[in-house]
């Protein structure tokens, strides 16, 4: 599916931050282009979170072996701050939905909340592979 043809998904982002504690929400491709975002996102910082996203669920891939051996597949990566907690969960193999939420957030229930709303995303979070300008054949 090319960039145009990709559905309007931002509502069902603005859904996932309709939840006590919630902030924001950004889709992102693996390789750190923005997808979609909540209303309340800007383009700059949904940007920031998804090249920023991207570089995280890469460090957290490679510390897979640090959890155990059979700990190959990445799931999701949460870092606590003091104002609140990001959160970055798988959304396909080309995909990732990023999250933040305030301290008072159920953690549980939201991170499930995002699983939830990636199931319902479907086949919108596939990121096509980007085009590379002036490679040489």
């Amino acid at each position: 599916m090319n960039k145009s043809a990709r559905p309007d998904v931002s509502w069902i982002l603005d859904e996932l931050v309709d939840f006590r504690g919630a902030r924001h929400a950004v889709l992102l491709s693996a390789d750190g282009m923005r997808m979609a975002a909540s209303s309340e996102v800007t383009a700059d910082l949904a940007d920031k979170i998804s090249a920023t996203g991207s570089g995280m669920q890469s460090l957290s891939r490679n510390a897979a072996d640090f959890v155990g051996a059979d700990a190959v597949t990445w799931h999701q990566t949460m870092i606590q701050y003091d104002g609140g907690y990001l959160f970055l969960v798988a959304a396909s193999t080309s995909s990732y939905l990023a999250a933040s939420a305030a301290n008072d957030v159920d953690v549980l229930a939201f991170s499930d909340r995002m699983v939830k709303v990636v199931e319902r995303l479907g086949p919108a979070v596939a990121a096509d592979p980007r085009e590379r300008q002036g490679e040489l054949g």
